[in-house]
């Protein structure tokens, strides 16, 4: 490479380094209140690749829950918690978002999401599940309860439960998903809740759930889920949860508009995007042993 390309290679690369981490900085919001609680956006169904099946690692989920403007996630491996247990003191050390320990426990026939739960969950059935969650304080919330998932939940169950899942990411690649969702919450006081089901492909926080608490912490969002303190915003326009609460937030546009759209790429993204692109391809096309490749093959012409 010629001293000039490298030159303009390697200030081409700044720049994009500089404006992608400029670009991926946080913008700060006010907290959110309303009807005297704090209103927090909390994703509680989110996977790690630590020792679950997701793509980023504890570390990553937390970065990308503050970049996509949630105050709180639940980190839920598969049967355990050490993944949740990493991220929480990860993101108490950058200051992040709150996170909740949890787990998802698979069993034959149903999820169950364990939020709040410190301790590993391995127990054969729905019932004595939902009983250990609550022996350790914390809260039990159906996972997508499509209709193969319903034989597991009778009624006698659904009355031990907290909450179910209302809005995941089903709703928007299967007509089913909603009205499925919807049908298995009739009759029982459950908390609506958003969740995104997040292994590293989507979307975190394309569903999300709107928690009024006391504060910001894990036990107070625990507590709100347990008293049904919540609202979720669902596909076309509708509206799930504690209806004198959302409310409360109905004219606050800004709440939809987050829960429903990706954090947009911000002018500083599409100039370190497109910096980082001439930059590598600058190296690439001016690269020495490309180009002594492409003299060898013309002299033995």
């Amino acid at each position: 490479m010629t001293s000039n390309g490298a030159r303009v290679a390697w200030a081409l690369l700044v720049v994009a380094g500089i404006c992608g981490a400029l670009a991926d900085r946080v913008p700060t919001r006010p907290p959110i209140v309303a009807g005297g609680y704090r209103v927090l956006s909390v994703d509680f169904h989110t996977h790690s690749a630590f020792w679950s099946d997701g793509a980023l690692s504890p570390f990553g989920l937390v970065m990308e829950a503050s970049r996509q403007g949630l105050d709180a996630i639940a980190i839920t491996g598969h049967n355990q918690v050490s993944d949740a247990k990493a991220g929480r003191w990860f993101s108490e050390r950058i200051g992040g978002p709150t996170v909740i320990v949890g787990q998802e426990l698979l069993g034959a026939g149903h999820h169950v999401i364990a939020v709040g739960t410190e301790q590993q969950i391995d127990l054969p059935t729905v019932t004595a599940q939902v009983a250990e969650v609550h022996r350790q304080g914390g809260v039990a919330i159906v996972a997508h309860p499509m209709k193969e998932f319903w034989p597991s939940f009778t009624n006698a169950v659904k009355d031990q439960l907290d909450g179910s899942e209302i809005c995941h990411p089903l709703v928007y690649s299967n007509p089913k998903a909603q009205p499925t969702f919807e049908e298995f919450r009739e009759g029982h006081n459950l908390a609506a809740i958003g969740s995104s089901d997040f292994h590293g492909l989507g979307r975190m926080g394309i569903c999300r759930t709107y928690v009024f608490t006391n504060e910001n912490t894990a036990a107070a969002i625990v507590d709100a889920v347990r008293a049904r303190r919540t609202v979720v915003y669902g596909p076309n326009g509708a509206t799930y949860g504690d209806p004198q609460l959302a409310a409360l937030i109905v004219h606050r546009p800004e709440l939809r508009a987050i829960a429903t759209t990706d954090a947009p790429a911000s002018g500083l993204d599409w100039v370190s995007r497109t910096s980082g692109v001439m930059g590598l391809g600058l190296v690439l096309l001016t690269n020495p042993r490309r180009r002594r490749r492409a003299r060898g093959v013309t002299d033995g012409l």
